[in-house]
């Protein structure tokens, strides 16, 4: 996946306080970072190159003030889960 140029962009992107290569070791911070912050086509960029149940985990899998209340909320209603946690 390193390889990749669009996975490489948001890297730089979400994640640009370390190299591309490590953001892309272990992705769940990008991942988290496009869950919170990202514009709608870097999200579908992200289904595409990891797939949704991905996403899905990075999100149920958050440390605390990785992904904002607000963003929670959504994307927990976006893929079909209760909103209690």
């Amino acid at each position: 996946m390193t390889d990749d140029p669009e996975a490489r962009r948001l890297a730089r992107t979400y994640v640009w306080w370390q190299a591309d290569e490590t953001t892309l070791e272990d992705p769940r911070k990008l991942l988290c970072q496009i869950l919170r912050l990202g514009r709608p086509e870097d999200y579908l960029a992200a289904v595409r190159l990891w797939g949704v149940d991905t996403l899905r985990e990075a999100l149920l899998s958050a440390l605390p003030g990785d992904i904002d209340p607000k963003s929670q909320h959504f994307w927990r209603l976006r893929f079909g889960l209760d909103d209690d946690r």
